[in-house]
């Protein structure tokens, strides 16, 4: 693979571009031609997966590049390190697997030139936010992916829809202005420096410091869903089930916990981050989330709801890995970061496959579901068991580490806080199991269909991908150690 510095330049152009020119020629296409947008749907959406990756595997062999330009007082700049090259994987891989669901999903479904047309608008925006060079850019691809993904989040255009359209833009517009005022105060106090030069505020002292920090953590908190930021996130569920997938594992919270982690090591370090007292509450914020997020689920009958509020749960595993300052802890919070999307989107993934075959979405009327899809509940029972943390599933691993660095920083207490959440996590999910295996006895499968196949494969390579790579972590640890060396090498 060439690493001239032009050819970088070409790779993160295009990396970032594809979706938004996909996004652009859908829009062009005719309602009726659904196999022809289908094919430049898929095709955008591997072009900017293949880009990003080259991008990516450029930046963790040493051979990153910048491209910039200034506007006025500002700079606009691109410059991807190993935790933008990581975020950029996990986006623009998972959106190939929510693109093949889709064609599924929405087969028989209306507003499909809208629906692909911000759906690949929406990677570009996830790409953006990735592979940004400094606040500036972040802000700007934070707030188009918020906009981008609206019109998905409402698709359906009900009442409920509307409803939940509104809460998200309020929520998640209210979250930007404060990321907004602290990013203006951030340039008063250190100009306009880049991730990629060492930690923003370095050699800065200011008693404003430690509620900058709060500022920042509250306006990306609403994307990561930190309670009590976090009810935009269920009353989403009523979106597209690919777009619940993509909205919860992997574009806008993701993006949420990748500008908490950004701030944290990039703008104001480890070092002077451990300095402020507010770095001791953290910690407990998230753990109390933790907590809180996956006892909710457990009450929560409707499937969708009960994975939503299990996600709240779930982001913060990242996030106090990342909260403790500790290399075993980081590593923790990128092996969570990168092996949790292949279960959630599963388990999403199945729960539309039950809702369209069977028309269930409770899980107290889903006796004999199993039965009547066997496959689908397999895969779905798989990726639960993920979500216990359970080996050979990829999960474990993100856990082990999180619980290393609880314990090396003197924070052992946390590590009983993810032994808990798994056990809730077993209550949570076990019992949807084992109902869909009970009731009806009679064997009636609906696992067949065109449309079935191509919602049931992305589920089913997710699976494998997460068993490979809990056998063989190896796979997926230089993704951690780069992002760990970086910030603590």
């Amino acid at each position: 693979m060439p690493y001239s510095a032009d050819a970088l330049k070409i790779y993160l152009v295009l990396g970032l571009s594809s979706g938004a020119a996909g996004g652009l020629a859908v829009m062009l296409i005719p309602g009726a031609r659904r196999r022809l947008r289908n094919m430049i749907t898929l095709l955008f959406a591997a072009s900017g997966a293949v880009f990003s990756w080259l991008t990516a595997l450029s930046v963790f062999a040493g051979k990153g590049t910048r491209i910039g330009f200034v506007s006025g007082d500002l700079e606009w700049s691109l410059d991807p390190d190993p935790l933008g090259a990581v975020f950029g994987l996990i986006a623009s891989t998972l959106w190939m697997f929510a693109t093949v669901y889709s064609f599924g999903y929405m087969a028989e479904k209306s507003g499909q030139r809208v629906y692909y047309s911000f759906f690949l608008f929406s990677l570009s925006a996830a790409v953006g936010v990735a592979f940004a060079g400094n606040l500036v850019t972040l802000y700007l691809f934070y707030e188009l992916l918020t906009l981008a993904t609206y019109p998905l989040v409402i698709h359906e255009r009900t009442p409920e829809a509307a409803a939940a359209g509104t809460k998200y833009i309020m929520y998640n517009l209210s979250g930007a202005g404060a990321i907004l005022i602290a990013i203006i105060i951030t340039y008063r106090y250190a100009g306009d420096p880049g991730f990629t030069g060492g930690p923003v505020l370095a050699g800065v002292n200011s008693p404003m410091l430690g509620w900058l920090l709060v500022m920042y953590i509250v306006g990306f908190g609403v994307k990561a869903a930190l309670m009590p930021l976090h009810r935009w996130l269920p009353a989403a569920m009523v979106a597209p089930t690919p777009v619940s997938a993509l909205l919860h594992a992997v574009a806008v919270v993701y993006a949420g916990v990748f500008g908490v982690i950004r701030v944290v090591y990039s703008v104001f370090g480890r070092g002077l981050a451990g300095q402020l007292g507010i770095s001791r509450v953290l910690p407990w914020v998230a753990a109390s989330t933790i907590l809180a997020g996956v006892i909710v689920a457990l009450r929560q009958d409707v499937l969708k709801r009960r994975l939503a509020y299990q996600t709240v749960s779930h982001l913060s595993y990242i996030l106090l890995g990342a909260f403790t300052l500790q290399p075993w802890g980081l590593a923790g919070a990128m092996m969570q970061m990168i092996t949790y999307p292949f279960m959630k989107m599963t388990l999403f993934f199945c729960a539309g496959i039950i809702a369209r075959q069977t028309g269930e979405t409770r899980i107290s009327r889903m006796g004999g579901v199993g039965r009547k899809l066997p496959w689908t509940m397999a895969a779905f029972t798989a990726a639960a068991l993920g979500m216990t943390g359970m080996l050979p599933l990829s999960t474990f691993w993100g856990k082990y580490y999180l619980m290393k660095g609880s314990v090396a920083g003197g924070m052992w207490p946390f590590a009983l806080v993810l032994a808990a959440s798994g056990l809730i996590n077993a209550a949570c999910f076990i019992p949807v199991v084992v109902q869909a295996f009970r009731g009806d006895k009679t064997p009636s499968c609906k696992e067949k269909g065109g449309s079935m196949a191509l919602m049931f494969a992305p589920a089913a390579a997710l699976v494998v991908i997460a068993l490979v790579t809990g056998l063989v972590p190896g796979i997926v640890w230089p993704g951690a150690e780069a992002v760990t060396d970086w910030f603590f090498g």
